[in-house]
C-alpha cells in the first residue's frame, strides 16, 4: 500500500512536471513582447527538459520573427512608395536589427536542446530544418547592421559583422548552400580588422583566414592577418614560431612577395644573418630580378655596412623600379653613410684631412646628393620625406656648405 502511495506520488510529481512545462510554453506563446516572454523563459529554464527547452526557445525565435517580418514589410512598401511617389513609411531600424540578432541567438540555442538524444537516445529535432531555412536568409541584416553601427557604435557593428561570420558555420546551418553568400569574405575582412584594433586576435586571424579566400581582397587580408600575428609577439620564442608559420605560408606561395619580405624583415630584426641570406638567394636564384629580394638584399648588407654591397643591390632592385623613392633614398643615404666611414677613417689616430681625401669624400656626398634629389623629385606628396629629406640635408651641407642655396632649400625640407 505504501509503495503504490509512493508511485502514485512520483507519477503525480512527474505529471506536475509537465504541466508545468506546457504552462511555461502556452504563457510564453501567447506573450507579445519579446522581452517578457525571454525572462519568462529564462526563469524557468532549470526545471524543463532539453525537449521542452527546444519548443520555448523555437517559441521566440517566432516572437523575434515577427518583428523583422513586420519591419521588412514596411522596407518593401516603402520601395514601392518611392516608385510610386507615395507616401513613406517610417520603420523600426534598431527594432529590425535586435530583433535578427534575437532570432538567431534563440534558432541556435533551439538547435542545441532540439539535436540532443530523447529518453530512448535517438535524436529526432523537430525545429532545426524549418528554423534553418527560415533564419539563413534574414542574415544579411547583419551586414546592413554593421554598416549602420559601424560610426555611432563600433563596438556594435563589430558584434553584428562578427555573428555573421560566425553564423556561416553554425550547426544550424550545416544544409544550407553557403555558395549563394555572397558577402562572406568581405565581411569577414571588416570583422578582422575591428577584431584586431580590440585586441581580439584570435578571433581576428580567424577572420582574416576567411577573407583569404576572397581573390580581389586576399593580399590586403593576408598582410592584416600578419599585422595580427605579428602583434602577438612578446618573446624570442614567439619570434620564431611567427617566423615558421610565415615559412609555411611562404612554401605554398612562393610568388607571394609579402609573406618573402615579412620573412626577410623578421630574420633582420632577430638578426639571423644566415636565415636570411638563405632565402634571398634562393628567391634570386629562381628569379634573379626580383625586386623585393633585391630590396631585402640591399638592407641586409645596409645593416652590416657594407655600402658598396648594398649600393649594388638596391641599384639593380632601381632597375626593376625605377620610380620607387624608398630605393632610391636608399642609395643615397648608403653613399652619405660611406662618405662619413670614409672620414672617419682619413681622421683616424688625429690625422688631417688632405686635399685628396677631402675631394673623395665630396665625391662620394655629390653621389649621395644625385640620389637623393632623385627621391625628392619623385615624391611628389613627400610620404617618404622621412627617407631623403634630412640626409639630403647633412649632404648639402657637408658637401656644399651652409651657405650654398640647395643646402638652405634642403634644410627648408626638414622642417
Amino acid at each position: 500500500m505504501i509503495m503504490k502511495k509512493l508511485t502514485m506520488l512520483a507519477l503525480a510529481a512527474v505529471f506536475s512536471a509537465s504541466a508545468f512545462a506546457q504552462d511555461v510554453y502556452k504563457q510564453i506563446s501567447k506573450i507579445k513582447d519579446y522581452k517578457e516572454a525571454y525572462n519568462l523563459l529564462q526563469a524557468n529554464l532549470g526545471s524543463l527538459s532539453a525537449e521542452e527547452k527546444a519548443k520555448c526557445y523555437n517559441a521566440l525565435v517566432d516572437l523575434a520573427l515577427d518583428k523583422v517580418a513586420k519591419e521588412q514589410g514596411t522596407i518593401t512598401s516603402n520601395q514601392m512608395a518611392e516608385q510610386l511617389k507615395t507616401k513613406v513609411e517610417p520603420y523600426d531600424t534598431v527594432g529590425l536589427y535586435d530583433a535578427v540578432m534575437q532570432a538567431l541567438e534563440n534558432g541556435v540555442a533551439c538547435d542545441e536542446f532540439d539535436m540532443q538524444p530523447n529518453e530512448k537516445g535517438k535524436v529526432k529535432p523537430k525545429f532545426h530544418k524549418s528554423n534553418g531555412d527560415r533564419l539563413y536568409p534574414i542574415r544579411f541584416h547583419l551586414v546592413n547592421a554593421g554598416i549602420y553601427y559601424q560610426t555611432s557604435n563600433p563596438e556594435l557593428s563589430y558584434k553584428y559583422l562578427a555573428t555573421y561570420v560566425e553564423s556561416a558555420d553554425y550547426p544550424l546551418f550545416k544544409e544550407q548552400d553557403k555558395s549563394k553568400d555572397p558577402y562572406l569574405t568581405q565581411m569577414a575582412y571588416y570583422a578582422a580588422r575591428d577584431a584586431y584594433f580590440a585586441k581580439d586576435y584570435a578571433k581576428a586571424e580567424k577572420y582574416a583566414d576567411v577573407a583569404m579566400q576572397d581573390t580581389a581582397m586576399s593580399k590586403d587580408a593576408l598582410q592584416l592577418k600578419l599585422a595580427i600575428m605579428q602583434n602577438q609577439l612578446k618573446t624570442h620564442e614567439d619570434t620564431l614560431n611567427y617566423v615558421a608559420k610565415l615559412k609555411d605560408i611562404y612554401a605554398k606561395d612562393e610568388n607571394n612577395d609579402v609573406v618573402f619580405s615579412t620573412i626577410c624583415s623578421m630574420l633582420i630584426s632577430i638578426s639571423d644573418k644566415a636565415g636570411l641570406n638563405e632565402i634571398v638567394q634562393a628567391k634570386l636564384a629562381k628569379d634573379p630580378n626580383n625586386f623585393t629580394a633585391l630590396a631585402m638584399q640591399g638592407q641586409a648588407y645596409m645593416s652590416d655596412s657594407k655600402w658598396d654591397d648594398a649600393i649594388s643591390s638596391f641599384n639593380k632592385a632601381a632597375t626593376a623600379q625605377p620610380d620607387n623613392v624608398a630605393i632610391l633614398a636608399s642609395v643615397g643615404n648608403c653613399y652619405m653613410y660611406k662618405a662619413q666611414e670614409t672620414a672617419e677613417k682619413a681622421l683616424a689616430n688625429g690625422k688631417t684631412l688632405t686635399p685628396d681625401a677631402e675631394k673623395e669624400i665630396v665625391g662620394i656626398y655629390e653621389q649621395a646628393i644625385g640620389y637623393l634629389e632623385k627621391a625628392k623629385d619623385l615624391d611628389k606628396t613627400m610620404q617618404f620625406k622621412s627617407f631623403w629629406a634630412y640626409s639630403l640635408y647633412t649632404c648639402c651641407y657637408r658637401a656644399l656648405g651652409p651657405d650654398d642655396a640647395k643646402t638652405k632649400e634642403a634644410e627648408a625640407l626638414t622642417k
